[in-house]
Order: structure tokens, then C-alpha cells, then sequence
């Protein structure tokens, strides 16, 4: 996260102007920009029904855990075929001291509204939740919930009548701990999810209670990460009886250098196997690829991925992967604290990375923000993937002792031009984007099934934004429903190849991605121009092949793993 407080301060990239001090000043909007945005967003939340209103637990006394916000979740919990809403939010620290909350689940009603069915779901947690991992975890063909929080981590198994039960002592996931959010992904190739969970550290009241800020004026402010200690992040193997068990260091992940943050799972090195990739705070980034055998190789700072081109460890929170440029590799994004940047890992292929931020123009308009939430997502269905992230600071309370910085702050979006590079593209995007906020979770899916990616934005101690993707384009796009058999049935780790005309277009089912958030599950794969998909082919992750040939745009296709 990359907290601001204990003597760090905007570097000379950060300042715009002089304040009558002669302090920096954080810059109120972004820059200007040439051309005008081919996106256009509304921000729909209220209107839509939904009045969740998140609640991090921040006071005067700047506990730590209160800075990292929460996430929301995108997925299907009731079965009737649309995207529903699931908001995290925090509660008084320590715990136990005061009931505030809680999560909050809105149920799609299909005509862009939606209601709060909270109460009957039985997903109503109140407690600290920061981060939300989706997914059918007993390949029962219905997503189940599990939480990442500041103290136990809790499992919800989806009853598959809109109602969830906690399982999380019998399934051995409740320990105490400081979770941010992970992946699911099979890494062990057994047919069933497995749990990736990144935790942030180990802090504990009244013990870690430390004074940070400026102590002559009494303006206490959250403390730099490296105050915090680090754990080890956690590999829960899913043991198909609906219980869990710790493999970590078994699997080779037990580092404990790391305050972790976003997670993506995803084959990156093209050897058929999930790997993942993990953004840490302030800390070098994880890669641990997949051996095959039960096992991970810890190739961070050998792969180029680990920090920046410089050298540098990164404040990390965010993480996406996608093929940016078109070369059927997947690259790496990470979103980081002001006075660095969002940084870009492009892939070079057999495992390796190399810090492209600046050529592909991402260097300069981020670098004076701090990005949380992000994506690396085709928003105008051209087949290039765009990115998007949202931004805020951490201290509201700077003015107090003196530093002119924005605490809210304005998100990002940058449009692909032909996967040579990014332009800034926020100018007649939409209201939201000319405007501050305090942005953290965010999470990506089509949430009125009209063919394009909406985002929903989990502000700290605000209410939420939902953007609905009003881009007008005459763009293609097809959606997949993939359900393994052999593999897991969500079918993560799952690989498309989409032919159309002489293109190919490469896309992945990933697991995790973005930060402390879920996404919608199916594939939207914009297609440009092109009237109809030559061939597509999935490589499912048994190793399983299907190949379909001249399919319609505009549909959305089921497609289910095929027998041995």
C-alpha cells in the first residue's frame, strides 16, 4: 500500500504547483488530453437500488488495517443467469469492540435495478472484510463466498437455493490472521479449486499501537508498511470433502517477505500449468511458476517481474494479466503508491518479464497517484484490452501538518492503441472520472448482459460507484460459459485462441486479478470488426481440446469440457 505516513512525502514528479508554503500540491484532476475518450461511463449506483455505504473503522488513532479499504464481488449467487453485487466492508478495531457493517449482497432484478437480499442470503458478515474470493469450491455448479479478513477468515458453501451456511471450522479455514484477498486456482490438477490467500502481515492492538505522523503538531497518520511484520502468505488445498489443508511450504510458497495484496493465477509462461503472480507492498512482487508436480518454482526476481526497471521494490496492490500487445502472452500490470508508477511487465516469453511502463505510456500520468483496484480489460470490444484503475490517497488529514495532497483522487483509464501502447483516455469518458475519490476494491463484469464490461468501484467510507459501459461501438464480442468436468467445474486455468479473419486472439479463465475483489466468471472477448469467430479452440486444464468453427457474434456460448 505503500502508506505515506512516517516521513514519506510526494517527490518532485508529484508537484504541480506551490502552496504559499512552498509545499507540493497534488494535482485536482488529470492531465490534459488531446483527443477525446472513445469510452463513455454513467455512474448508476444509487438510481440502480443499491445504498451500501462502506465503513473502514479509520479514527484519529490511524489503526492500520483501516487503511487497505475493502472489495467487492461480481457473480451469479441465486442461479437465475444474472450478475449480482457483493460489497465488503470494515467495522471498529480492535474487534469486538463495536458492531458495525455488514457485508452487503445485492440481487439483480434484471431491469438495472437491484434489491438487498442480504438478510436471506445469510452472507451478511459483520466483522473486518477485506478482500472476496468466488468460486465453486465443491464443483457442486454453484459459486461459494470466501472471505478474506482481519481475523478469521470465514467459507460460505452456496446452499444452491440462494441461501449460504458458514462452514468455515469445518472446513479448516478459520485461523486468525490478516488476509487481504487471493486466487483460486487447481494447482495440484486434482479437479478441484484450491485457495491462494495473500495476507498482509501480522498486527495486533495494543502491542503494534505505534505513534506515526507528525508528532509536534499531534497529527497522527498511518504508518509506512514497514512498520508492519510480514507473514507468510497461505496455499489451502482443497481435499474435496469440503475441508482444507495448509500446503504452503510443501508447495514451495512459504516466503514471508511480503505484505500481499492482489492476485492473479494464470498460465504465464505458455507451458500449460497455472502459475501465480503476486503484488506486494513495498516489497518485491512474487512469481512462483508451476513445476507440474504439486510444486512451485520461485522465479520472481529471476523472471524481471519482481520489481521495477531500476531495481526497486514497489508498493503493490493491484494485479491484472492479460495479452496486451497481441503476441498470445499474457503481461503483467501492477497497480503502486504515488512517486512510482503503475507498472507494466510486458512478456518476453519462457518465464520472463521486463519493465516497459514507459514505452507502453503508463509511466508518466500514474505516477502522481496511488492506484488500488485495477484491470486490464477490452472496454470497447476492439480485441485490444484497455486498463483501468482506480486511485486515492490514505491520509485525509494531511492539510493538518502541512502538505497540500488531494486525499481523494481521480481514476484512470487508458485506452489500447493496437497493443503498441496506451493513451490516457478519461476526457468526455464521463462525470465520475473528472472527480475525486477514495477508490479500493474494484471489480469487472457485464452486469446488464449487453456485451460490454461494467466496473463496480468499493470506495473507502463512501458510497459505491457503479459505472455502466455506455461506450457506443459497432464492435463484436462472443461470451463463453466454460464448465469443466475433468478439470474444476469454474474451468480456471482454462485457454481460448479466437480466429477471426487473420487475427488471433488470445484470452484466459483466470483466478484472482484486480484487488481484494471477484469478477464475473464468464469470458467477454470483443472481437472488432469481424462478423464471426473462424475457430475458436479451449485448452482446458486436464489438457483437454475443443475446437468450434464459424460461430455468431453478439452470443453468449456454454461449452462444457469434453469426456475423455
Amino acid at each position: 500500500m505503500g502508506l505515506a505516513g512516517c516521513g514519506r512525502s510526494p517527490g518532485p514528479s508529484a508537484v504541480v504547483a506551490a502552496s504559499p508554503a512552498g509545499l507540493a500540491q497534488r494535482p485536482a484532476t488529470l492531465s490534459p488530453q488531446p483527443v477525446p475518450s472513445p469510452f463513455r461511463f454513467t455512474e448508476i449506483a444509487r438510481e440502480a437500488g443499491i445504498d451500501f455505504v462502506h465503513f473502514s473503522g479509520m479514527t484519529e488513532a490511524r489503526h492500520f488495517p483501516t487503511a487497505n479499504g475493502s472489495g467487492a464481488a461480481l457473480f451469479d449467487y441465486d442461479g437465475d443467469g444474472k450478475l449480482d453485487i457483493y460489497f465488503a466492508t470494515g467495522t471498529l478495531l480492535p474487534l469486538g469492540s463495536a458492531r458495525r457493517g455488514p457485508n452487503r449482497l445485492y440481487k439483480n432484478m434484471g431491469d438495472a435495478t437491484f434489491r438487498d437480499v442480504t438478510a436471506s442470503s445469510g452472507l451478511g458478515f459483520a466483522g473486518y472484510c477485506h478482500g472476496i474470493i468466488v468460486g465453486d469450491l465443491d464443483n457442486d455448479g454453484d459459486p461459494d463466498v470466501f472471505l478474506a479478513n482481519y481475523g478469521p477468515n470465514v467459507l460460505y458453501r452456496n446452499n444452491g437455493d440462494g441461501t449460504f451456511t458458514d462452514i468455515s471450522h469445518s472446513a479448516g479455514i478459520d485461523r486468525p490472521g490478516w488476509s487481504s484477498g487471493g486466487a483460486l486456482l487447481d494447482y495440484d490438477h486434482d479437479g478441484d479449486l484450491d485457495v491462494y490467500l495473500a495476507n498482509y502481515g501480522q498486527w495486533s492492538l495494543p502491542e503494534d499501537d505505534i505513534f506515526c505522523g507528525d508528532a509536534r503538531n499531534h497529527v497522527r497518520q498511518y504508518c509506512s508498511p514497514r512498520k508492519i511484520r510480514t507473514t507468510k502468505h497461505t496455499l489451502y488445498r482443497n481435499n474435496g470433502d469440503r475441508t482444507f489443508t495448509d500446503v504452503t511450504d510443501a508447495a514451495g510458497l512459504g516466503r514471508s517477505d511480503g505484505h500481499g495484496f492482489g492476485v492473479v493465477s494464470a498460465d504465464l509462461n505458455g507451458d500449460g500449468l497455472i502459475d501465480l503472480y503476486v503484488a506486494n507492498d513495498m516489497y518485491p512482487n512474487f512469481l512462483y511458476l508451476n513445476r507440474g508436480d504439486g510444486t512451485f518454482a520461485d522465479a520472481g526476481e529471476s523472471s524481471g517481474a519482481a520489481y521495477d526497471a531500476k531495481g526497486k521494490a514497489h508498493s503493490g496492490m493491484g494485479v491484472d494479466a492479460e495479452d496486451v500487445n497481441g503476441d498470445g502472452r499474457p503481461d503483467l500490470v501492477v497497480t503502486n503508491f504515488d512517486n512510482e508508477y503503475n507498472t507494466f511487465y510486458q512478456n518476453l516469453g519462457r518465464g520472463l518479464f521486463a519493465d516497459r511502463t514507459a514505452r507502453f505510456g503508463l509511466a508518466v500520468d500514474t505516477i502522481p497517484y496511488v492506484g488500488w483496484g485495477c484491470a486490464l480489460a477490452d472496454f470497447d470490444n476492439d480485441g485490444w484490452p484497455d486498463f483501468f484503475a482506480t486511485n486515492g490517497q490514505v491520509d485525509n488529514n494531511r492539510r493538518r501538518d502541512g502538505q497540500v495532497i488531494a486525499y481523494e483522487e481521480p481514476p484512470h483509464l487508458f485506452a489500447n492503441q493496437g497493443g503498441k501502447r496506451f493513451r490516457l483516455a478519461t476526457r468526455d469518458a464521463g462525470p465520475y472520472f473528472d472527480d475525486g475519490h477514495a477508490g479500493r476494491g474494484a471489480a469487472f463484469g457485464d452486469l446488464d448482459d449487453d456485451g460490454d464490461v461494467d466496473i463496480v468501484v468499493n470506495h473507502k467510507d463512501g458510497p459505491p460507484a457503479l459505472l455502466r459501459n455506455d461506450t457506443k461501438t459497432q464492435n463484436r464480442w462472443i461470451r463463453l460459459v466454460l464448465q469443466g468436468t475433468r478439470s474444476n467445474r469454474d474451468a480456471v486455468g482454462a485457454r481460448v485462441e479466437v480466429v477471426v479473419g487473420d487475427r488471433t486472439i488470445h484470452r484466459q479463465r483466470k483466478g484472482g486479478s484486480s484487488m481484494e475483489s471477484s469478477n464475473d466468471p464468464r469470458l467477454l472477448i470483443g472481437l472488432g470488426a469481424a462478423d464471426e469467430v473462424t475457430r475458436l479452440t479451449i485448452r482446458w486444464p486436464s489438457g483437454a481440446v475443443r475446437t468450434l468453427e464459424h460461430l455468431k457474434t453478439r452470443r453468449t456460448y456454454t461449452i462444457v469440457e469434453p469426456a475423455p
